[in-house]
């Protein structure tokens, strides 16, 4: 150390150094946002910055400080929203790129960040065209995609290694102040969450094969083609002569035909574009409204749904189907994975969900067993160390390179399948969070049965969905007959000595159970099958319970089966048919009789 630094130079010296470090490794950035605010206050957040006992760290708690002496005139919301900003500001090398963008893309007009005047051409080109996207491209980048899980996980190599990728950032940044206004809802995030993957991409193309950057490219290809983005390298001169002298000599030996001798050839027709599967699946629809339904449900509403939950479950014997453990880790696992692609968080969860149920259920299984459920997770913490209550907070810990290993211990799942429950945890992850278990159970065992419905059994979707029957219904009555409409309120109306008649033990010949199957192989009886299973499921547990009552309600269910299937029977095997319900339902009262077929 030399003499001077002892002095008054010295301290002059140190102390410039320690304010040009205040803030943090971008205190130039949180200084001149500070400054480019003239300013407002918000009492609430400067108090809690000064009583948070260290919990803040000092660069975050002097950049507050220091916004709301500039904001002191300004509104509440400008001044929580440039708090956001400048929070993210001081975190910005902790931050992910998409999350940072979320906070800091109101200013990026006004107060751009460091960083954008040193990327290079490449990713400038992408910017420019991301900020000339149509709503058209929009669409395009907001369809579902799934990588080569090579390429994928070379690319997360790559991330792990050099988490602060600029163009990521920039790509985040522009498509956040641009798509909106183009696309908006699930589609415009979707469409931006595209986007920031190209910026990833980009980052790390150095690092990646070419091949490899074709298959990563792909989602963006349709609306940025990659060959628009890169470098065009010019020809050299002698290539470039002899291609002018080519075409000259093709245009002296082959000239244009004249325009009378034209024919006139008609434009293929041009195909519809491709349109993006639903995210919910083919029970899309039902989804979106069980989803917007659920998050405005009243507390007396609640308690109906839970108060129908335990009658269901005295039924169904299905209280320890699914423990609260299973669905917090199921919901840990897609909140983990929000970052990767559509087929990595789809294999992440399926392996979850396989350890999580083995977790819930090692003290019934054998070694072997459990070990082979529980997975990659043993690598992580030994399962003998983990109940079902703690498995979520475990889940919830894993990083990027975990969920890689995590995904790759298990064999290729049907995306088809996963993928929309995938999307239906995603859309209500941050409302089940704030939920009780008990509530969030029902709700996620109601939301998986509406996505899995064509895969159910009616009397199956039944159980799970029976708690939000009333609160959120999913049958149209427009689209069942009055014979069933009739059969479904006579359901509802059960008495306890009708459901012990239904309760009874019966059995149908192999030749009628052959016709019934016939008649109902096109799904044609379902709808009535699940509007009656519903009726049951409700209307039974209040008169008999256990294993009386799941009786009772099944043979309810198979009646709406042969009711939805009437017209394609004879009058005598209808009448065959319906024995087990006659005693408790008589088929006259339905008004249902059809004429004998010839």
């Amino acid at each position: 150390m030399t003499p001077d630094t002892h002095g008054l130079l010295g301290r002059i010296l140190r102390a410039n150094d320690d304010a040009s470090r205040r803030f943090g490794e971008n205190t130039a950035e949180v200084d001149a946002f500070i400054h480019s605010w003239a300013t407002e206050s918000l009492k609430a957040v400067q108090a809690a910055i000064r009583s948070t006992d260290g919990r803040l760290s000092e660069p975050m708690a002097k950049a507050g400080e220091s916004l709301f002496e500039a904001l002191d005139k300004r509104s509440d919301d400008k001044v929580a929203t440039a708090w956001q900003a400048l929070s993210a500001l001081v975190l910005r090398q902790h931050l992910s790129p998409l999350k940072f963008g979320a906070h800091y893309a109101p200013f990026i007009t006004l107060i751009p960040v460091a960083g954008f005047d040193a990327l290079d051409p490449t990713t400038m080109r992408f910017l420019t065209a991301v900020q000339a996207l149509t709503r058209d491209k929009c669409e395009l980048l907001a369809r579902r995609w799934r990588l080569d899980a090579e390429s994928s996980r070379a690319l997360l190599q790559v991330v792990a290694k050099t988490r602060y990728l600029k163009p990521e950032e920039a790509a985040a940044l522009i498509a956040l102040r641009t798509i909106p206004t183009q696309l908006t809802g699930d589609l415009g995030w979707a469409a931006v969450k595209t986007v920031v993957h190209g910026g990833r991409v980009l980052g790390a193309k150095a690092e990646l094969r070419t091949e490899q950057i074709a298959v990563l490219w792909a989602p963006l290809e349709p609306a940025i083609p990659l060959a628009t983005v890169e470098e065009q390298v010019p020809k050299p001169v002698r290539a470039r002569v002899r291609a002018a002298v080519a075409r000259a000599a093709a245009a002296i030996t082959n000239p244009p035909a004249p325009a009378a001798a034209a024919v006139t050839v008609r434009a293929p027709a041009k195909r519809p574009a491709t349109k993006a599967p639903a995210p919910y699946g083919p029970n899309n629809a039902e989804v979106a409204t069980f989803i917007k339904g659920v998050v405005e449900l009243t507390p007396i509403q609640w308690l109906r749904v839970l108060d129908r939950r335990q009658l269901v479950a005295s039924v169904t014997r299905q209280t320890g189907a699914e423990p609260a453990g299973v669905v917090r880790s199921l919901l840990a696992a897609i909140k983990g994975t929000r970052d990767l692609d559509t087929f990595t968080r789809c294999r992440s969860f399926a392996a979850v969900e396989r350890a999580a149920v083995t977790v819930a259920a090692k003290a019934d299984l054998t070694y072997d067993e459990s070990m082979r459920g529980y997975g990659a997770f043993g690598e992580i913490v030994q399962l003998d160390y983990v109940d079902v209550d703690a498995f979520p907070k475990l889940v919830a810990a894993l990083n990027t390179g975990d969920w890689v290993k995590v995904a790759g211990s298990i064999p290729a799942v049907n995306q088809d399948v996963v993928a929309p429950l995938v999307n239906a945890g995603a859309a209500m992850l941050d409302f089940l969070e704030a939920r009780s278990d008990d509530e969030a159970v029902a709700a996620w065992q109601a939301a998986s049965a509406l996505v899995r419905r064509q895969h159910l059994a009616p009397i199956k979707f039944a159980a799970s969905y029976a708690p939000f029957a009333s609160a959120i219904p999913v049958t149209n009555p427009r689209s069942l007959g009055a014979p069933v409409l009739r059969y479904i309120s006579a359901i509802g109306r059960l008495s306890a000595n009708q459901c012990a008649l239904l309760a009874k033990p019966w059995q149908m010949a192999d030749d009628l159970s052959s016709v019934l199957s016939r008649a109902a192989a096109d799904g044609g009886s379902r709808t009535a099958e699940e509007a009656a299973a519903l009726a049951a499921v409700v209307t039974v547990p209040m008169r008999v319970s256990g294993s009386e009552g799941w009786a009772a309600a099944k043979t309810a269910a198979f009646g709406g089966r042969v009711i939805g299937v009437r017209s394609r029977l004879s009058l005598e095997q209808l009448e065959v048919l319906w024995r087990p319900i006659q005693p408790a339902i008589p088929l006259a009262s339905l008004g249902a009789i059809t004429k004998p077929r010839r």
